[in-house]
């Protein structure tokens, strides 16, 4: 079954404080592959932690490739419609995905096709149908990308039409906060998707047999994960060089290096986001992990942050040191 994020485990303090961004979100470049053919769910649900099977046209839904070993291949989102199935993922993924995936196809019936470069992705959230003036022409599915409830639009590339939108560092306390990590930056080749908070809304734990699936079922039924993706806060930042360049943010779907992060002023003058990643250590100089994404929350001096903390130090209410700040976690991702 499809497994939603329960709200109760945000922090409530932190959500008062965080306002959804009131225009669309462009992340930029976006990975795009369209899967046909008669085999095409049989398939698909044989490669991803979703069931694809219970994907109904017209909705998406948060998933991963791992490989056998039980190691993130990809964090994406896979849409239905009526004759295909289109996964989206980071643009840096574009060949490496197309790629694995390719490399399963056997005897299926399945035609795996790139068309990242027709499309741009524009997410509303709130919304369950297309504004008015969208292209006729656009694909729209009901997706919960950002843990609560929104429409993806997939805009073709020839169109001119260009929906306003928040920019894109307006929407890192939500991402934040939400416990949803970038590709490259939050989570990579080394992560278990359980360490990311995945188990909550991208792992089916009803469905069969898939690539990796076996690794995922023991972690689930005996073992335990070494390590968890947390959110902190803090509200006593460290003061760094002025105007310091956000070097965790950058659009989701871009592959962009530190240096073509975007930047954008704190509101407490004088502060500033850490330089990316940190070292979070206990207050003894035990070393527990990295501070990977940082923002500041609108209308404070407070900065939030994701870090992968060691699994015994990973709970909610304990301290780490980071960047010469005292950061507190609120609870896993």
């Amino acid at each position: 079954m499809f497994i939603t994020h329960p709200t109760t485990l945000m922090n409530p303090d932190l959500l008062q404080k965080i306002k959804s961004p009131t225009l669309a979100w462009l992340p930029g470049p976006r990975t795009l592959l369209r899967l046909t053919g008669p085999d095409r769910l049989r398939f698909l649900n044989g490669q991803v932690t979703q069931d694809v099977k219970k994907l109904l046209p017209g909705h998406a839904v948060h998933s991963a490739i791992i490989t056998s070993k039980g190691r993130l291949e990809a964090d994406l989102h896979i849409a239905a419609t009526s004759d295909s199935l289109l996964i989206e993922t980071d643009f840096i993924l574009r060949e490496s995905l197309h790629t694995r995936l390719e490399k399963f196809i056997v005897a299926d019936d399945v035609t795996i096709e790139d068309i990242s470069l027709s499309y741009n992705l524009a997410h509303f959230l709130s919304l369950s149908s297309p504004p008015t003036d969208a292209p006729k022409d656009s694909l729209h599915f009901l997706c919960p990308r950002f843990r609560e409830p929104g429409l993806d639009l997939w805009i073709p590339s020839a169109s001119p039409y260009h929906p306003p939108s928040s920019p894109l560092p307006e929407w890192e306390p939500l991402r934040i906060a939400r416990g949803l990590p970038l590709w490259g930056i939050d989570v990579g080749p080394d992560t278990l998707p359980p360490e990311a908070g995945f188990e909550s809304d991208a792992i089916s734990s009803t469905k069969g047999c898939y690539i990796g699936q076996e690794v995922i079922s023991r972690l689930r039924s005996v073992g335990h994960v070494n390590r968890h993706l947390c959110v902190l806060a803090t509200a006593n930042p460290p003061k760094l060089r002025p105007n310091a360049r956000a070097e965790g943010i950058r659009s989701e779907g871009g592959s962009l290096p530190p240096s073509t992060c975007p930047s954008f002023s704190l509101p407490a003058p004088g502060t500033s986001i850490p330089s990316l990643p940190l070292e979070c250590t206990t207050p003894e100089g035990t070393a527990l992990g990295k501070m990977t994404s940082a923002t500041s929350l609108p209308d404070s001096s407070a900065i939030i942050a994701l870090s992968m903390i060691k699994r015994d130090h990973a709970k909610a209410g304990n301290s780490v040191l980071a960047g010469g700040a005292t950061w507190t976690i609120l609870r896993h991702a």
